[in-house]
């Protein structure tokens, strides 16, 4: 036993100290030990007949294209924000995507058929996917003649509330799960879909010429962020859905979606339009005789481009992710587990994950490692996790890639970790001769 607790100690320190990781693979081989694991499938089937989660549970990601270094640089003793370098890096797409999760409560109930869940949560999400054409505008301005096709960025903050059952049938070969999540919009800001600016200047009489399409940008909660609430007035509804199939005593398979749903966003709304042109031409003003600059520009914007804002509800979704899933038993304690993911991003388009993981199955406690593949960021990672039971109290950490351990910070541009505390009560794992098989087994490896 003291094998175990040595081991799985330095993995926790490991894991803890390391930030460089990518996607959910990792944390979703976590699944039936801790109950955080429903918020990337609904599926849970405890050990426990009580499930407690602590405000202390946390989830963030971060996928770039970009580094931290490409944008500060050292000047001096300081650092400073450089676009030029920026611009010298960055490739024709380029794509930013971030998610944040707090559970602010959980609590879960055994039942003699599955689980019973109630849960809060906060969620905040980035995506932005930007071209060389917004790097160069960033670092040369108006200057010269430009073109923004492609840029797409979406943020969306909001609250949810729900219940989570999970039942099983055919002699519990077959699994159903369904999370029901009452949504309360924060704060919001998306680009429209196809939004398209573009501007043609004439270096010989300094003609603008300006083209644009969808050009709108939808906000809520951004004007005025003093009143931002937890339970804010913009509603929506949301589920998640899983499906798992035991087909014989070695080999199962699971299939879950969450996230399904939408906000209507009606609440502090602004939304700031720009009306479609077609090669309408700007001709510019006499700055020296000019009485007001800044109105003579926005009087400029409002003549060729139509400029305004309205207060237009609108409505968003919240982004859902797909895993499926094969599970392997080589043993009672040895589990293989091939996964893909998809993360159906409703800004922009992120490619699928793939992984096999192996995970230790102790009476209290797991840890395992995960091969995974794809993404935007592609390449190789290797991932690793662990959930350990010290008396009533869980402790649990997961990671996506522990191959860059003590890197520097702004060298990274991947980073996604799962960690947490929850209290469990009354343990209805194993029966008491399968725990004996269990001793005997570990006295014998420490023997070894």
């Amino acid at each position: 036993m003291k094998k175990h607790i040595y081991s799985i100690s330095l993995l926790f320190f490991i894991l803890i100290n390391n930030t460089n990781a990518q996607d959910y693979l990792s944390f979703y081989n976590l699944k039936d030990y801790v109950i955080q694991t429903q918020d990337v499938s609904p599926i849970y089937l405890p050990k426990y007949k009580v499930n407690i989660g602590t405000p202390l549970n946390t989830g963030f990601n971060l996928n770039s294209d970009i580094k931290i270094s490409d944008i500060l640089v050292e000047s001096g003793n300081n650092l400073k924000i450089d676009f030029n370098n920026l611009n010298s890096v960055a490739a024709e797409a380029n794509a930013v995507v971030t998610d944040i999760v707090a559970n602010i409560f959980m609590l879960g109930f055994k039942t003699k058929k599955g689980s019973i869940t109630f849960f809060a949560n906060a969620k905040s999400n980035l995506a932005w996917e930007f071209t060389k054409e917004f790097t160069n505008v960033a670092a040369n301005g108006f200057g010269e003649s430009f073109a923004l096709t492609a840029e797409k960025i979406g943020f969306t903050s909001y609250s949810e509330i729900g219940v989570g059952i999970t039942r099983t049938f055919l002699e519990d070969k077959l699994a159903i799960a369904l999370r029901l999540k009452s949504l309360s919009g924060i704060a919001q800001a998306s680009l429209e879909d196809d939004a398209q600016f573009s501007l043609d200047i004439n270096p010989a009489n300094f003609l603008w010429t300006v083209n644009t399409t969808n050009a709108t940008v939808n906000t809520s909660g951004v004007s005025d962020t003093e009143n931002l609430s937890f339970f804010g007035k913009n509603g929506g509804f949301g589920m998640d859905i899983g499906l798992a199939y035991e087909l014989n005593n070695k080999l199962s398979f699971e299939f879950s979606m969450n996230d399904l749903g939408s906000i209507t966003w009606e609440d502090n709304v602004t939304n700031y339009n720009l009306q479609d042109v077609t090669n309408g031409v700007y001709s510019g003003f006499d700055f020296q005789n000019s009485g007001n600059i800044e109105t003579e520009i926005e009087d400029a914007l409002n003549n060729v481009l139509g400029a305004t804002e309205t207060q237009e509800s609108f409505k968003t979704k919240i982004g859902s992710r797909t895993f499926f899933s094969a599970k392997y038993k080589l043993s009672e304690k040895n589990i293989l587990r091939a996964t893909y993911f998809s993360n159906n991003n409703p800004y922009i388009n992120i490619k699928p994950s793939f992984g096999l993981g192996y995970n230790r199955a102790l009476n209290k406690a797991t840890y395992g490692i995960v091969a995974s593949t794809g993404g935007n960021n592609g390449g190789f990672r290797l991932g690793a996790n662990l959930a350990v039971q010290l008396g009533f109290l869980q402790i649990y950490t997961a990671l996506e890639d522990i191959s860059n351990i003590g890197g520097k910070v702004q060298e990274a541009n991947t980073a996604n970790f799962r960690f947490g505390m929850n209290f469990l009560f009354g343990y209805k794992g194993k029966s008491k001769n399968i725990e004996e098989e269990d001793d005997k087994e570990d006295k014998l490896e420490i023997s070894e």
